[in-house]
Parts: C-alpha cells; sequence; structure tokens
C-alpha cells in the first residue's frame, strides 16, 4: 500500500532522525528493512511496542565486525533503492560499507546519511543532540521567551530539519537514480536542514521587518494578537489572529474595547495589549471560551495536551490519531488519494525478522543456517 510500494530500502539502526525518514518513507508503502545489532543494547528507550517511528519494518540482525555480515550487508545494498545510516562521518567507510564500496556494487542506490553536522566541516566529528546542531543555525535561539532561549522538543533538528530532510532528499535522487541509473550520497544535515526550515525569518532579517529579539515579531509570541494566554483554569488559548477580518470577530467575542484595542497597534503597544488580553482571558476557563467561540471564524483554538489532542472532533474525523498494537500515534501523513499508505506492523523486536527477511532478499535457506552458524546473523 502507498505510493512508494516497490521501493526498497535498507536502514542501518541509529536513533532519531534516521528513522523518522524511515517511517515516513515505509507509511507511504516503501519496504525499509532495520539491520540491527547482533545484541541489543539498552538505550532507556520503552518496549518495542512503544517506538512508533520504528513502525512499518521488518528486522534483520546483523554483525558487521565479521567479514560473513558485511557481506550480508552488501548483499542487501545491491537489491535496495536506498540505504539510511546514522553513524558518524567514517563509521561505515571502517565497517567495510561506505559508498565508494555500495555504490560499487550497486551504482543506482541512494546512500542516505544523517548527521548532525554534516559529512565535513570543523564539527563533523563532534558528538551532539538536536539542541545542539539547532543552537548552531538560529533556530533555539529565536525560540522562548525573551529573557532566555527554550528547546523546541526535537522538532526543528532530529525530526523537521533532519528526518524530514533526508526522506525528502532521498526521494528526489531516487527519481533521478531511476531515470539515469546512478545513485548517489545524500548528506541530510541537521545544521543543514534546520537552517532551511528559518528561510522565512532570515529573509525578514535581512529585509528589516524581523527583529533578532525573541517575543518581538509577528509569529514568535511578540504580537499580542498571537501567542497563547492562560485561562481562570489553568488551561490556555492559542490566538493567531493575523487579519483584519478574523480580528474583529475576536473583538466581538472578547468585548474588546475598540478606544483600547486596535488590530493596527504598533510594536510600542504589543507588550500592554498582551497584558490587557491576558487579563481578560484569565476570567474564564479554557472550554468556556471555546464555548463562546463555536461558530465563529476568530483564528482562536485550544491548546491541547497530547492526552486530549488525539479526542477532538476534527483530529477524530480525519483520522489524524490511530490505534495500532494498543498504542495511540499519529497516522501516516500526508494523504494519498488513490494509494494510501497505512500501519502494517508494529515496531519489531531486533532482528526478529532475521531468516524470513534474508529469504525473501535471495539468501538460501542453507547460506541462512551457515551464516547463523559463524555468527554473522541473528540475535546473540
Amino acid at each position: 500500500m502507498g505510493p512508494l510500494a516497490g521501493l526498497k530500502i535498507v536502514e542501518m539502526w541509529c536513533i532519531g532522525p534516521g528513522p523518522f525518514a524511515g517511517m515516513l518513507l515505509s507509511d507511504m508503502g516503501a519496504e525499509v528493512i532495520r539491520v540491527d545489532r547482533p545484541v541489543e543494547t539498552d538505550y532507556g528507550y520503552p518496549p518495542d511496542r512503544y517506538r512508533t517511528i520504528w513502525r512499518n519494518r521488518r528486522a534483520v540482525a546483523i554483525d558487521l565486525e565479521r567479514p560473513e555480515g558485511v557481506e550480508t550487508m552488501l548483499r542487501l545494498m545491491e537489491q535496495a533503492d536506498g540505504f539510511i545510516e546514522g553513524n558518524r562521518p567514517g563509521v561505515c567507510e571502517k565497517l567495510g560499507i561506505g559508498p565508494e564500496v555500495a555504490l560499487a556494487r550497486n551504482p543506482r542506490l541512494v546512500y542516505g546519511r544523517m548527521t548532525g553536522f554534516g559529512q565535513y566541516g570543523p564539527l563533523a566529528d563532534k558528538a551532539g543532540f538536536d539542541l545542539n546542531f539547532i543552537s548552531l543555525t538560529g533556530v533555539a535561539g529565536a525560540v522562548g521567551t525573551r529573557e532566555q532561549p527554550m528547546p523546541p522538543l526535537i522538532l526543528g533538528g532530529d525530526f523537521g530539519g533532519g528526518g524530514a530532510y533526508l526522506a525528502l532528499g532521498m526521494l528526489a535522487a531516487i527519481l533521478e537514480a531511476q531515470r539515469t541509473g546512478r545513485g548517489q550520497v545524500v548528506d541530510a544535515a541537521m545544521v543543514d536542514g534546520s537552517a532551511s526550515l528559518m528561510a522565512y525569518m532570515y529573509g525578514g532579517l535581512a529585509g528589516g521587518v524581523w527583529r533578532n529579539e525573541r517575543e518581538s515579531n509577528n509569529v514568535d509570541g511578540g504580537h499580542w494578537l498571537y501567542r497563547m494566554y492562560r485561562c481562570a483554569d489553568g488551561r490556555f488559548l492559542s490566538v493567531a489572529c493575523l487579519s483584519a477580518r478574523h480580528y474583529r470577530n475576536l473583538a466581538a467575542t472578547l468585548g474588546l474595547d475598540p478606544e483600547v484595542f486596535s488590530f493596527s497597534a504598533g510594536r510600542a503597544r504589543w507588550p500592554e495589549l498582551r497584558q490587557r488580553l491576558a487579563d481578560i482571558i484569565g476570567r474564564r476557563t479554557r472550554d468556556e471560551w471555546m464555548s463562546l467561540f463555536e461558530g465563529t471564524d476568530a483564528c482562536v483554538q485550544p491548546v491541547l495536551d497530547m492526552e486530549e489532542a488525539p479526542h477532538h472532533p476534527h483530529l477524530v474525523a480525519r483520522g489524524t490519531f490511530v490505534e495500532h498494537g494498543g498504542v495511540v500515534q499519529p497516522a501516516p501523513a500526508p494523504r494519498f488519494s488513490a494509494s494510501p499508505g497505512e500501519i502494517s506492523c508494529p515496531p519489531p523486536v531486533n532482528g526478529q525478522d532475521t531468516d524470513e527477511v534474508l529469504a525473501d532478499w535471495g539468501f538460501a535457506k542453507e547460506e541462512v543456517l551457515a551464516l547463523r552458524s559463524a555468527g554473522a546473523v541473528g540475535v546473540r
């Protein structure tokens, strides 16, 4: 199922953005085979069934420290359209499965490399996590209160600037490989992707309309009509009312005094108007306000937590969240009218499909038994 049905991707076990890219591709129908270590390491994750970014895969365990394991991996890569790895630069080369070797065996292979700092540059060999990478690109510095930046989860680096860009880059390269027969390396660095996500803000900064200061701009919480306000019950409303037509509906519902509140108020008045609006919204609970806004197009919505969101009527109607294997999780996105994606299987246990995968990818039963006997495949 899905528009990518027929594509074959080999994904070397890694964390964060690599598996997220694999999830996007597998949700859209690609066959993704995860290559695990022969001995699973406890990284403090929840049990396998809850690792939703590893859904829609089968898993094979290969020992890449054994020559037979390296040859097994290369045989899989020979048949694949794409390969995903998330190691530091040079690790795959040392293992004997680097792009030069892999592309010699399969010239049409798209070799996807997911890192934080990229394959070259002064920091290429440095360790780091999402927050380190987005700190360099202006993302972390632009998010938070005026007094202090705040980590924007791991959306800007790992998933938005990392895995999503890797998946997009691999699809672009696979399309070219199908046209030309030539594969290539996709260098997906979180510093590059997170910087790309900031294109709008950097354009505004260069054009003089974006201030290089948190809580000072239209969409960073500075504008009094674009932020979240605490209600009487401690919950929040999001107000994102940056058009005059919608502001009229907002003002009517909240009973805003036109002598005090003005849609065209300049930046100098934003702090005052933020406080005045906060005082008004703080008089009722979140759900009381949403009842008053029912049927009114004022760009106001409740700020739902992760337990509430799957039950919102709009998201229920669209099937934005689904339950699979007893786990509530986001459904595949985006939607396709003719070839919809689906969640076909839960995240696999380490190496659980080793024999089945190798058989499906052309290994004879005797070969699999020999590899197991040599300790090159399977979980120990």
